[in-house]
């Protein structure tokens, strides 16, 4: 109980629920938009769409080869000097940017169109995957000091004048072609704000040439970038796959499940913007055994609202969108189990950052990329879809495992409890395998889970796992 008081009065608490509050409500503007999209578009606009933005996030990891991977440790180390060096370093990635888009261009002589790209179309990628860059570059500034009012306000710029603009040129100007309507919208939103945010951080540094932070930044950086372009494989790549083997009304389905994940999606982006400075505070500090403690109750919370959410995620999925959507709620259960597993990765990877230990979390990641990958080239062309969500949580559960093992080696030791991590796995996936095959039975569904709730309530003292 002294642990859990602690808690109640700790600024991770504090900062989890502002982040949480914050994003669901700006999440919730994207949520609703959902049934908008959706309903304007076909679903081969909205697949197509949707393979654009996959795009957008592979390129944005080039644009400015993840050099706000290293804000967090450079806010320590050069503190009375960030503004300096958060211009510095700004300044390298313009070059950057700027390089690769006249590469760009030069590559386009030769062909019309690269990985179903147009010329015309990848102007504007370039530029939103820019802007994106932009956002999340003073965002990791903003979450290492706890500025969450600041990230949030941030965040909300970013979602509705992104929604705002991309809604009011699909249904004017690019009524005839809302899919360009929405790249083009979305472009302009985004890039209004990526040059607002530009303007500030370069008046405030007034430093753009300093080796020093150059070297520091794309040390911590460069091996982050086949780290991120893994991570964006196994979690963006399916649908660049499904859009070209099954093509862009596969592709839209796959999107739509994969999009109503936000709300898994919140969660675990709100509470790791604030478990990071509090990690990172903890591992200063060599406390130990309050990470473990403090991750396995993060842990059992996490998989019960996965569960909660396939749960509801399941008759959300079916009143959200026309008819011809509906062939792909199954995919709800594999989809949300993955984002499980992706919160479960990112408790040892944050260890791996604390620790600098860049280079080796690349291999982690590239490993669980190639598996799925390959298991995508197997299983895909004959199982479609319903493929891609299951080989996202297998290259996942990899892609955690590979890293929990990393974490330890670096270490000495397990920072987090393993024979936990186990049991509370375990009983989500079994518990996930029966609702797959109950789809149709709403009753039963909310019955299992209800009694399951119970169950544990009534026997969490007697269960070695669930004691904290």
């Amino acid at each position: 109980m002294s642990l859990l008081k602690t808690m109640k009065q700790s600024q991770l608490i504090k900062a989890s629920f502002w982040y949480t509050l914050g994003n669901i409500f700006i999440k919730g503007v994207n949520f609703i938009t959902i049934p908008l999209y959706t309903n304007l578009m076909t679903v081969d606009e909205y697949g197509k769409i949707n393979n654009f933005l996959a795009m957008v996030t592979i390129a944005g990891i080039f644009v400015g080869l993840s050099l706000e991977g290293s804000i967090n440790n450079a806010n320590f180390e050069f503190k009375e000097k960030i503004k300096e060096y958060l211009s510095s370093v700004l300044y390298l990635a313009t070059l950057i940017f700027t390089g690769l888009f006249l590469l760009g261009n030069v590559i386009y002589l030769f062909g019309d169109t690269y990985f179903s790209i147009s010329h015309k179309i990848f102007i504007f990628l370039a530029i939103q995957a820019f802007g994106s860059f932009l956002i999340h570059f003073l965002g990791a500034y903003f979450t290492i000091n706890v500025q969450y009012f600041r990230y949030l306000l941030l965040s909300l710029l970013s979602i509705l004048m992104n929604v705002g603009f991309s809604l009011l040129f699909m249904v004017t100007v690019f009524n005839d072609d809302r899919y360009l309507g929405r790249i083009v919208g979305s472009t302009i939103g985004i890039g209004v704000l990526g040059i607002a945010i530009y303007l500030l951080i370069m008046i405030k540094g007034k430093k753009l040439i300093n080796l020093k932070f150059w070297k520091y930044a794309l040390t911590i950086s460069i091996p982050i970038v086949p780290h991120l372009l893994s991570q964006t494989i196994l979690s963006q790549f399916d649908r660049t796959m499904i859009y070209n083997y099954a093509g862009a009304f596969d592709a839209g389905i796959y999107s739509y499940i994969l999009n109503l994940g936000i709300v898994l999606s919140v969660l675990w982006g709100s509470t790791n913007s604030a478990w990071v400075p509090w990690f990172y505070n903890e591992m200063d500090k060599k406390n130990y055994q309050t990470i473990k403690k403090v991750s396995s109750i993060y842990t059992i919370l996490f998989a019960g609202a996965t569960l909660g959410t396939m749960l509801v995620m399941i008759d959300v999925a079916k009143i959200m969108a026309p008819d011809e959507y509906m062939v792909g709620v199954p995919l709800v259960i594999p989809i949300m189990l993955g984002f499980y597993f992706q919160f479960l990765y990112s408790l040892p990877v944050n260890a791996e950052f604390y620790l600098k230990k860049t280079n080796y979390i690349a291999l982690g990641t590239i490993a669980s990329a190639v598996i799925k990958v390959l298991l995508n080239l197997i299983f895909l062309p004959r199982f479609g879809n319903l493929a891609a969500a299951f080989t996202t949580v297998i290259s996942f559960f990899f892609l955690f495992l590979f890293h929990y093992l990393l974490s330890k080696k670096f270490i000495g030791h397990s920072l987090f409890d393993t024979k936990l991590i186990i049991g509370v796995t375990t009983l989500l996936c079994i518990i996930s395998g029966l609702l797959f095959y109950l789809i149709d039975y709403t009753f039963i569904r909310y019955a299992i889970v209800v009694l399951l709730v119970i169950i544990v309530f009534i026997y969490r003292n007697k269960v070695d796992f669930l004691r904290i």
